[in-house]
């Protein structure tokens, strides 16, 4: 997507996925991705936007508070191993997913909003968890985080 208007349709998807996720707090990732499957959004994009957008806004979030994420990650293989560790910036939809988070962040939305999406983040999970058990955000360091889904989705 070279063009502009590949921009635009791809700013729809992630605008899309988005609102689904602050609509329906309580959905599973697996239902969120059946009901953008269902609108017609192709099931890769669908796929990926559930990954990555969670894990864009928890970043962003937790950007100046001392957390050190990995730039790496791995994926569930489909026979159950994990993939090789791999960047994050090696896949195309990681920066529009931060680029799109860091312009909801700069045009003033809510800390509310953007934690309804940071929420579904597993870094989120463990975070507070460490948090939880004593830790304070200046001591964590993240290990490469595991996408559960295989490369060809749910």
């Amino acid at each position: 997507m070279t063009s502009s208007g590949g921009n635009d349709l791809l700013n729809q998807s992630i605008e899309k996925s988005v609102a689904l996720m602050r609509d329906s707090p309580q959905s599973p990732d697996i239902k969120i991705y059946s009901m953008l499957v269902i609108d017609g959004m192709d099931r890769l994009l669908a796929a990926r936007l559930i990954e990555f957008l969670p894990m864009a806004y928890c970043r962003l979030i937790l950007a100046n508070e001392g957390v050190r994420f990995s730039d790496e990650f791995r994926r569930r293989l489909d026979g159950g191993g994990l993939s090789e560790e791999r960047r994050l910036s090696s896949e195309p939809l990681w920066k529009a997913c931060n680029e799109f988070a860091t312009n909801e962040a700069r045009n003033g939305i809510g800390a509310e909003q953007l934690l309804a999406i940071a929420g579904r983040s597993s870094e989120l999970d463990a975070v507070n968890k460490l948090l939880n058990r004593g830790a304070k955000l200046h001591d964590v360091a993240l290990v490469p985080v595991v996408l559960a889904w295989p490369e060809s989705g749910p």
